[in-house]
């Protein structure tokens, strides 16, 4: 009876997880244009009417599979920085080769994130999902980066360091997962590393933090 019991009270997230990954399969093969509920429903080999079961439609849908994914991403990165150890320039590495390898370098993930990235500007759900993910994003490289500065001296301005961080690993697994006959993985992982070997070296001098402005007098 408890087996019963456990197995009605999982149903219901079950199902979601379901719709979640055929919806994500959708977008994949299908992109956004192509991916509706019917869509969904024969993938997921289920009626229609689970979905308006589960979700507010489609839109609603696609908005979940997108927060999915990023749970997704970011429970990988943490769990190899946290494998990595306590030290925060060990844990940016452990950031780096993770970004460079199976399952992240994925054809099927760059259609999905395409398909999430197309709607940004023109729904609000996806909208305030992206910022949530990338805010956790740089606020966890922020994180790291400012530790790595205060360790070695640096005078960073570790807001706009990451910004080129990030730019460079969106960059490099963008243009990886497009064409990668270009440049091995491996090769851009070298890159990235690189940019670690430049700023442990004190070479952002360009991203000094400029110093407060004095207070306006008074009177």
């Amino acid at each position: 009876m408890e087996k019963i019991r456990k197995f009605t009270r999982d149903q219901p997230e079950v199902r979601r997880r379901q719709l979640i990954e055929a919806t994500l399969q959708c977008l994949a093969e299908l992109g956004h244009a192509g991916t509706s509920v019917r869509a969904v429903c024969a993938r997921a080999g289920v009626s229609p009417g689970l979905v308006t079961h589960h979700f507010e439609g489609i839109d609603d849908l696609i908005a979940a599979a997108y927060a999915h994914v990023g749970d997704q991403v970011a429970a990988m990165l943490d769990e190899a920085m946290a494998d990595a150890g306590g030290d925060p320039l060990a844990r940016l590495r452990a950031f780096i080769d993770t970004s460079f390898r199976a399952p992240m370098l994925n054809s099927d993930l760059l259609q999905v994130w395409l398909a999430f990235w197309s709607l940004v500007r023109r729904d609000p759900r996806i909208r305030a999902i992206h910022a949530d993910i990338y805010g956790g994003y740089r606020r966890s490289l922020e994180k790291l980066v400012g530790d790595i500065a205060e360790t070695r001296k640096l005078n960073l301005d570790v807001r706009l360091a990451v910004l080129g961080f990030t730019a460079m690993m969106d960059g490099l697994w963008l243009e990886y997962c497009l064409d990668p006959t270009t440049f091995t993985a491996e090769e851009a992982s070298r890159i990235a590393h690189g940019w670690i070997d430049t700023l442990i070296e004190g070479g952002f001098n360009h991203l000094t933090r400029k110093p407060a402005e004095s207070p306006a007098p008074i009177g």
